[in-house]
């Protein structure tokens, strides 16, 4: 195999591909995944035992392009057989689950805070510090049994795969949830507004998730999702994607949690003194 030849890693993407297609069953999918991933990786590995690169630049979009997303189907496959292995038989304990994993993702993510900035920034500086193999001791902790020594990966390669794989993990959560919480998404056409959320996205998520706890609309018989779909074409600002992220960085707050809602109620009780003067 050639590092230039993208046959191998295209190729790799088609079988990917159909075999994803072809079982219906998530934990005997994960098994076949898991199967037919780990093979292409010992073809992978036994080729990049021998392989020298002919510059920095070729090592670098090896293990910073071509290598991570195909480890970081693996992963993935590993974490959701593990999750839907042990998913709990109501609907109130698979919430509970899912919502647990969704955490662990975000501190996954904490607990490698500075590179993943780097990594969603799509940082180049530090290429060559990440990406480029050396020789290291006791640095192979997190690699697995699939990424075993230095001539295979790099201080950071098995990492970046991780965060590819709860990128696509916590997708898959959400999903989850949302057809658990029988979320129905609203016709674009429904709303058509002026009106420009102009706080953090984060404060609309704490309002939002207030006003449902709280049983102000529909008495509390609709999901935070749905809330957020009509909020976000109200006030022209995209947060579905993001409300279960951004609700866990609430809850994770050091100090005060509703900052945005004790603002606005010291800005109301505020209003309201200066108008008794």
């Amino acid at each position: 195999m050639k590092l230039y030849d993208f046959n191998y890693f295209y190729e790799f993407e088609c079988e990917y591909e159909a075999l994803k297609n072809s079982k219906s069953d998530v934990l005997e999918l994960c098994h076949k995944m898991i199967e037919f991933i780990q093979e292409k990786l010992k073809e992978l590995g036994k080729w990049l035992k021998n392989h020298i690169f002919s510059t920095i630049q070729e090592e670098i979009q090896f293990f910073k392009e071509l290598k991570p997303k195909m480890v970081s189907k693996i992963i993935y496959h590993q974490q959701l057989l593990k999750i839907e292995g042990s998913l709990p038989p109501t609907k109130k304990k698979k919430k509970k689950h899912y919502e647990k994993e969704l955490v662990k993702l975000y501190e996954y993510g904490m607990s490698n805070k500075e590179f993943y900035e780097y990594y969603r920034s799509k940082g180049s500086y530090k290429d060559e510090e990440y990406f480029v193999r050396k020789q290291y001791k006791n640095l192979w902790d997190n690699c697995s049994h699939l990424i075993s020594d230095s001539k295979l990966c790099t201080s950071h390669d098995f990492i970046l795969a991780t965060f590819i794989a709860n990128e696509i993990l916590e997708g898959y959560l959400e999903k989850k949830l949302e057809e658990l919480n029988g979320n129905h998404l609203i016709n674009n056409s429904l709303l058509n507004s002026n009106l420009n959320w102009t706080a953090s996205k984060v404060d609309l998520v704490e309002l939002i998730y207030a006003l449902q706890l709280s049983g102000a609309i529909n008495a509390g018989n609709c999901d935070v999702k749905e809330i957020a779909t009509y909020f976000g074409k109200m006030f022209n600002v995209d947060i579905e994607d993001n409300i279960y992220r951004a609700f866990i960085d609430i809850k994770s707050r050091k100090t005060i949690q509703t900052k945005f809602l004790n603002t606005i109620t010291e800005n109301l009780n505020r209003k309201m003194k200066e108008d008794e003067l």
